[in-house]
């Protein structure tokens, strides 16, 4: 039996197994969404009609389930279900004052952070460098085997992550020009991460660094680098890129004619070339004419 997502004006079928999120991504709707996996609470919505899983709505405060609210990247739905975007004035609980506040916000940073003071010696004591990659290889392998971070990577292998990040460590310990990707802010720009994840992610890589037989002071100086960058990461909304002066969002979902033919990032259908599709601009997903539809694939689609 078809189940029915009803959110505005689009009515979307979610196909076997794919979360309500995925589903509306899929017909390209315009719904926030950052870790994919519950744990950044950003596509939190509400439910208007429908039966909601328990498990979509774990870890959401008592007064976000009076209300219905639930994690759409971690809901199946069991029966058909109108949805709504999540009110700013609901996110607080009104429990905890005395009178109604707003829910807070975290301000873009104006600037990305300098690098610290590097620590050459460090760098040397760590086996110029081949400590440095065991711990990061330590350290992603934990990262992409838990289900709270490993979402936020599911486009770049870890090779490629271990790669740029000792780069970056490098130029961060030794001071030298070795690092030309994204520093954390814009690296990390389209990311909600939490306090809370935030020390989620520092305790995998203490557990890395004492693998890696690390000292205390080594750790100690080693953390005092990534610290450094905590402003430039933690916060409660998207950031836009920051290029120079401009500011560029990547976020929602943008129209263009195919100049070569491809596949839907859905069903694996061919799209012609000469097509206009709707892509994801961070995520670079189109969905060909079907998926767009938010309507199931028929033999004859």
């Amino acid at each position: 039996m078809s189940l029915t997502l009803r959110y505005g004006d689009r009515a979307v079928t979610p196909l076997a197994g794919e979360t309500v999120l995925n589903a509306l991504l899929r017909a390209g709707i315009d719904v926030p969404f950052s870790c994919k996996a519950g744990a950044c609470h950003t596509c939190l919505s509400l439910c208007i009609e429908g039966n909601v899983p328990e498990k979509a709505q774990r870890g959401l405060a008592a007064h976000l389930l009076e209300k219905r609210y639930f994690l759409p990247c971690k809901c199946k739905a069991v029966s058909d279900m109108s949805i709504a975007p999540a009110l700013e004035s609901d996110l607080v609980d009104p429990a905890l004052f005395d009178e109604p506040v707003a829910a807070a916000t975290c301000a873009a940073a104006s600037a990305e952070l300098p690098y610290p003071e590097p620590d050459p010696e460090l760098w040397a004591e760590l086996e110029d460098g081949k400590t440095v990659r065991r711990v990061l290889e330590d350290f992603y392998e934990r990262v992409y085997a838990d289900p709270l971070l490993s979402p936020f990577f599911g486009r770049v292998t870890k090779d490629r992550v271990t790669d740029k990040q000792y780069s970056f460590m490098k130029q961060c310990v030794t001071g030298e020009k070795v690092y030309f990707g994204d520093r954390p802010r814009n690296a990390h720009h389209w990311m909600i991460i939490s306090e809370a994840l935030f020390e989620h992610r520092q305790a995998l890589m203490l557990q890395a660094l004492q693998a890696q037989k690390l000292s205390p002071g080594q750790i100690s100086r080693w953390v005092r680098i990534e610290e450094h960058f905590r402003p430039d990461m933690v916060k409660t909304e998207v950031w836009p890129r920051r290029v120079g002066e401009e500011e560029i969002f990547i976020e929602g979902f943008a129209s263009e004619t195919l100049m070569d033919a491809t596949v839907c990032d859905h069903c694996g259908a061919e799209i012609a070339a000469g097509t206009t599709v709707a892509y994801h601009r961070r995520l670079g997903q189109v969905s060909c004419r079907v998926c767009a539809s938010g309507m199931p694939h028929t033999a004859s689609a």
